[in-house]
């Protein structure tokens, strides 16, 4: 028997990456709402696009010139600058072009050269945007309307401008850009024969006022030269004479400045010599003098007579007395000598004290007479350069007035026309094919998107991959939906067989929810390694999730196995199995446990074969305490020991803790998840807190599934391909 199989553990497979085969099922499980939203998008698009006014757009185009023609020649320069010069100065220069196409002012010329403010064709608008042309209007409100429609741009890599008008009249968008450019050619060269016309006035003016002050400067100059007498010798000729006789004094005050101070030494060895007798004077310039060597000579002979003398007589004789007189009178000759090249020499020195005196004023005063004939050079220099300055700029002035005029008259610049705007044939707004492709795949991407978000958003449990993600669980199968109407409802069946859905796998054992009750206790009973499942607990993670047909469903296809099955209903607080079955809830579970009958005599039987059912019995105000008493887990011990199963309908493990207490008194817990419904949150914390109190998971059943939406019937095609059981019907309607 099937039961008493112990194959290998059923694992969930690990999470392949990315699976396109889910996001495929995903899109064709919500490609309602992904065309809904392509089409609403196409529409409002499509809505939009036709009922846009048609703009046609023209374009003239300018070539701009690195420089104006040079007709008058490269010495002459321009009043106005024409030329764009480096990269830099020529994109700078684009840039300002297109703002002076681009503004008001040329606008206005614009509007005023052709009367747009009279223009009906101007002012009329496009299909499906109100008209202006009736209405009346003035130059500057046609100039900000031109201003609105025109568009100027620079080639990339070449100096030419281009100037764009849109309308929704191709004839005007034409006539509006050709008008635009030829107000621009000819403001540019009325700007610059305007700027050399105002220049020649203004210059005109500068000169008049220049030659007066040439007039005043060379007047100014003839006054200063009659003042200083420097009629017939300049300045400069006088500045050398001056510097020369400067130069020489400067040398002869030198010279005399040294010999003063040899005089100056030799003075003062005179006043010493005065005090010395003059036989004992030794200076140089007196000893060498001829005169004072004349008398000295004299003097030693007249001295040496005198000391034969006295060696011969006495002092007092005549001839000693006659000698000694002589002696005294060469030596007063000597003394008056030495006196006189004494004085001669201080003279001398005072002699050189004065000349150098008189020669450093005559320096003196040519040093002022200098300093007065520099102060007249400054205030020359002076009228002198205002002078050659003011003819320097009259001169310029007059030349510049000359070239402006000149310039004033040569009507040219550095810009043509390259070529006119021609009438456009297709709109450049809106582009219908383009918007069309693009509102569609906007609608597309927004409605796949649309899909995916509401696909993450809902975190309900709907396919075996959402329950084996969650650790300790193992999916087990899928039950689909049962009720009027199903798709496990068998053909012929009666209305009253078909409101009974918890009996559905006995009362059409070929349906596919048979089949899939079938598959479940299958894949239950491999789930076990190593023993035998005689006490299953079917929960849920909260209330009508499907636990209690799901219990029926898998009690059913264990007693057509040939099993004695009993199906015991646990859930003390909402039971339902006694209406299920149709039996009486008098008595039940709770009446065993508090000891008011034997467990034998609540035992029912069913109208299915070898299965047998033991109602809740009266509700108890402890159910928690009931399910956790020693007498419950003697009774489920008894009970394992007279039938084959025992399967226990418990409460919601979330509400309340009964499913709980009961998973640590079962061979093996079996979740029940309704798709759609149940969250994968619940769940993970459902197998959490049966696992913390030491209850064994079996796995999850996947309850109330419509094999009527792709996502739920991609499980059910694949595992039914190629099996009828005779329900045509019903088998297309699951496909």
């Amino acid at each position: 028997m099937a039961s008493d199989l112990e194959p290998t553990v059923l694992r969930p497979q690990a999470d392949p990456g990315l699976d396109l085969r889910h996001y495929g099922r995903v899109l064709l499980k919500r490609k309602a709402l992904v065309l809904s939203v392509w089409a609403l998008v196409l529409g409002v698009v499509a809505v939009w696009v036709y009922s846009r006014p048609k703009i046609y757009k023209a374009s003239a185009t300018v070539l701009v010139f690195d420089r104006a023609p040079q007709v008058l020649g490269s010495e002459m320069s321009e009043v106005v600058e024409l030329s764009t010069g480096s990269y830099y100065r020529n994109k700078e220069f684009i840039e300002t072009q297109i703002k002076v196409v681009t503004s008001l002012a040329m606008a206005r010329k614009v509007a005023e050269r052709l009367r747009l403010d009279h223009d009906a064709n101007f002012w009329k608008e496009g299909r499906g945007a109100p008209s202006q042309a009736g209405a009346r209007h003035t130059l500057d409100q046609a100039a900000m309307r031109l201003l609105g429609l025109l568009e100027a741009k620079a080639e990339p890599g070449a100096s030419i401008l281009r100037i764009a008008a849109q309308h929704s009249d191709p004839q005007v968008a034409a006539r509006l850009a050709n008008a635009t450019a030829e107000a621009y050619l000819d403001q540019t060269v009325e700007y610059k024969v305007s700027s050399a016309t105002g220049a020649a006035k203004w210059l005109a003016l500068q000169l008049d006022d220049l030659k007066h002050q040439l007039d005043r400067a060379e007047m100014a100059l003839w006054e200063f030269n009659k003042k200083n007498n420097i009629l017939s010798v300049s300045l400069e000729d006088r500045q050398s004479l001056l510097s020369a006789r400067i130069a020489k004094y400067n040398d002869a005050l030198t010279d005399l400045r040294l010999s003063r101070l040899a005089l100056d030494a030799q003075r003062k060895q005179v006043l010493q010599a005065r005090q010395q007798d003059p036989l004992d004077v030794s200076l140089p310039f007196v000893a060498e003098a001829p005169e004072i060597r004349k008398i000295k000579e004299s003097f030693f002979e007249a001295d040496k007579g005198y000391s034969v003398l006295r060696q011969r007589y006495l002092d007092q004789h005549p001839l000693v007395l006659e000698q000694k007189a002589k002696v005294d009178a060469v030596k007063g000759e000597l003394a008056r000598a030495v006196r006189s090249v004494l004085d001669t020499t201080e003279s001398r020195y005072h002699q050189a004290v004065d000349t150098e005196q008189r020669i450093a004023a005559a320096l003196q005063e040519a040093k002022d007479e200098a300093m007065d004939v520099n102060k007249r050079e400054v205030d020359y220099r002076r009228l002198k350069r205002s002078e050659e300055n003011t003819e320097k700029i009259y001169t310029m002035v007059l030349t510049r007035l000359k070239e402006s005029d000149l310039s004033g008259q040569l009507r040219v610049s550095n810009m043509r026309s390259l070529d006119l705007a021609r009438r456009p044939d297709a709109p450049i707004f809106p582009r219908v094919a383009l918007s069309l492709l693009v509102g569609g795949l906007l609608g597309l991407l927004l409605g796949v998107a649309l899909a995916f978000v509401i696909e993450s958003l809902d975190t309900s449990v709907k396919t075996h991959e959402d329950v084996e993600r969650i650790p300790g669980l193992i999916h087990l199968g899928m039950l689909p939906h049962i009720g009027v109407g199903a798709q496990g409802a068998p053909r012929g069946a009666s209305k009253t067989e078909l409101n009974d859905s918890d009996l559905v796998v006995h009362r059409a054992p070929k349906s596919i929810s048979a089949e899939a009750c079938r598959a479940i206790r299958t894949n239950l009973m491999f789930a076990a390694t190593g023993r035998q499942i005689r006490r299953l607990l079917v929960t849920s993670p909260g209330p009508q999730e499907g636990k209690t047909t799901t219990a029926v469903s898998i009690a059913i296809t264990m007693a057509q196995a040939g099993s004695r099955v009993l199906i015991v209903d646990t859930d003390m607080r909402r039971p339902r199995l006694h209406r299920t079955f149709g039996v009486s809830s008098a008595r039940g579970l709770s009446s065993v446990l508090l000891g008011d009958s034997q467990v034998a005599d609540e035992i029912k039987t069913t109208e299915v074969p070898n299965l047998f059912v033991l109602p809740c019995g009266p509700t108890p105000p402890n159910p928690a305490e009931l399910c956790q008493s020693d007498g419950f887990r003697a009774l489920l011990d008894q009970l394992a020991q007279s039938f084959d199963r025992v399967v226990l309908d418990s409460p919601p493990v979330m509400p309340v803790t009964d499913a709980a207490i009961l998973s640590t008194m079962v061979d093996g817990t079996l979740v029940v998840a309704r798709g759609g419904v149940t969250s994968r949150v619940l769940l993970r914390a459902v197998a959490a807190q049966i696992q913390s109190v030491g209850g064994r998971l079996l796995g999850c059943v996947i309850n109330d599934l419509s094999t009527q939406k792709r996502g739920h019937g991609y499980y059910y095609r694949y595992a039914y391909r190629g099996y009828r059981y005779g329900y045509a019907e019903n088998e297309d309607s699951a496909s």
